[in-house]
């Protein structure tokens, strides 16, 4: 009983002093399968019992200085708003308290339910895109084969019923996740060799992979069969059930191949820990190295939220306004935007569209502004985009890269395509950190990270530019092209201007 007793409340210890991001990871994004992590992680915990008792405490102070690390990676994932950074932060800092005062040999019996925490970490978000590509190309086939005429672009589905399209929610990556976490469980109960262990779970990912790409199949024929009056609008339901049979199934089969020998019963646990008893327990490790192990772990862990509290930023600070963009080259402002679509940020602090002419092109300017920066209003997060996956109205079909030139010097920008309300929309996005352009999502962290550092001001843009390309997307990149070419300068001014100086 010791043993799950020293890890539960270390935990608990860790957990009260980073409650918020613990809250956060544990509760507030306990959806799906998530919610199971921290009970499954007591439960594997409770099974190493035996184990654990004939373990001495031998805590290491090396662990103290890994537990430091991770407290700097927390405050820096803090400052600069990166749930990933905190989340792991957290994580490594369960990982070296025990280390610290239980010692190496705890760390490495509790290696699996240790690593097993990972899963809180919403780590799958960058194979989003890769995972709406494979299932947009396997759908059209699919369909295709099924002798039903369908029309695709990017991840956008024309079928004579209706439209479609493979939004970041139809990625799958909820259910790969899920699968992976119950798979991994499952496998570590089941099998006792790293082989068992590592087919089973190759074939886990393949249903959590093909499985969702024959959702969305099934879900855009059998729309289209019943003339939408199944599917159309509420799937969700479907693609649980569907993943859930396919794994029931598969663990069924799985159970068959199961090494019954790698599960001790009751009996043998407490064969296994006759004579064990507490004191002994107690009597294997040093009751001063101990305290003093605990003790340094606690003003360890408690000096970062300290420091986080003494690095706040002041939240007297003066407002910024968007201002104007001087037209030059040629273009001139006109009143009217090309299209009624622009971005969807989370909570900016101002929001200003511009719109310019020059002959027949037609540039929109898109500027989100955030200053004094929290969690629920940031620059830099994957909520900020061209179009949101439960928006109705539009949907976004492609995504890139391009290198394109701004104020004299070569910038990399993200692109995309937004289809909706009979327009299609070509737009470029990229930041605005302290005087410099960044296009990438790890560089504007860094920059955010430098400029809180500095005590500077707190304030950066969201930019995206946009234009209509309903009946050439070549047009529309001309256009976005000569506009940075002839622009960019007087952009560049007007962002600086905006700036609150002084």
């Amino acid at each position: 009983m010791l043993g799950p007793l020293s890890i539960a409340a270390i935990l608990c210890i860790v957990a009260s002093a980073y409650w918020q991001t613990f809250f956060n990871m544990a509760v507030l994004r306990g959806t799906d399968g998530q919610a199971l992590i921290f009970p499954a992680f007591f439960w594997i915990v409770w099974e190493l019992r035996s184990e654990l008792s004939t373990l001495p405490i031998r805590g290491s102070w090396l662990g103290l200085a890994g537990l430091a690390g991770a407290g700097l990676a927390w405050l820096v994932g803090e400052m600069i708003f990166m749930r990933v950074l905190t989340d792991f932060a957290l994580i490594a800092m369960i990982w070296m308290a025990i280390l610290s005062v239980l010692g190496y040999r705890w760390l490495s019996t509790l290696i699996f339910p240790l690593s097993f925490l990972l899963f809180a970490i919403p780590i799958w978000d960058p194979l989003v895109p890769t995972l709406v590509n494979w299932t947009a190309k396997f759908t059209f086939l699919a369909l295709q084969a099924s002798g039903i005429p369908v029309y695709r672009e990017g991840a956008y589905f024309v079928v004579p019923s209706g439209n479609w399209s493979i939004a970041d929610a139809c990625s799958g990556i909820r259910y790969l996740s899920t699968c992976l976490m119950l798979g991994v469980l499952y496998a570590w109960t089941m099998y006792g060799s790293l082989r068992k262990r590592a087919i089973f779970m190759a074939g886990v990912i393949v249903i959590g992979v093909v499985g969702n790409w024959v959702r969305a199949y099934l879900t855009i024929a059998i729309a289209h069969l019943s003339d939408n009056r199944f599917l159309r609008d509420d799937h969700g339901t479907f693609g649980w059930i569907l993943f859930a049979v396919l794994l029931f199934g598969y663990c069924w089969l799985g159970w068959t191949f199961r090494d019954k020998e790698t599960v001790e019963t009751d009996a043998d646990q407490t064969a296994r820990g006759a004579g064990q008893h507490p004191l002994r327990f107690e009597a294997q490790s040093s009751g001063l190295r101990t305290l003093a192990a605990c003790a340094g772990m606690l003003m360890v862990l408690v000096a970062w939220p300290l420091a986080k509290t003494a690095t706040a930023p002041n939240q007297q600070f003066r407002a910024a306004e968007v201002v104007d963009i001087a037209p030059q080259g040629g273009w001139s402002r006109v009143d009217r935007s090309s299209v009624e679509w622009t971005p969807e940020l989370q909570n900016p602090s101002r929001v200003r569209v511009q719109s310019f002419r020059k002959g027949g092109l037609h540039v929109d300017v898109f500027i989100g502004m955030f200053q004094n920066q929290t969690w629920t209003s940031k620059l830099v997060t994957s909520v900020n985009q061209f179009a949101d996956s439960d928006n109705p109205a539009w949907s976004q079909i492609n995504r890139g890269r391009a290198v394109t030139e701004f104020a004299g010097g070569p910038l990399e920008v993200k692109t995309g395509v937004v289809l909706g309300r009979g327009a299609r929309v070509v737009a470029w996005q990229w930041y605005w950190i302290d005087g410099a352009s960044i296009g990438g999502d790890v560089r504007a962290k860094f920059q955010q990270m430098l400029v809180r550092f500095q005590g500077k001001d707190d304030i950066s843009a969201w930019i995206a530019i946009f234009a209509r390309g309903d009946t050439s997307a070549d047009l529309a990149t001309k256009s976005l092209e000569e506009f940075m070419r002839d622009m960019g300068g007087s952009l560049e001014r007007a962002l600086r201007a905006t700036t609150p100086r002084g």
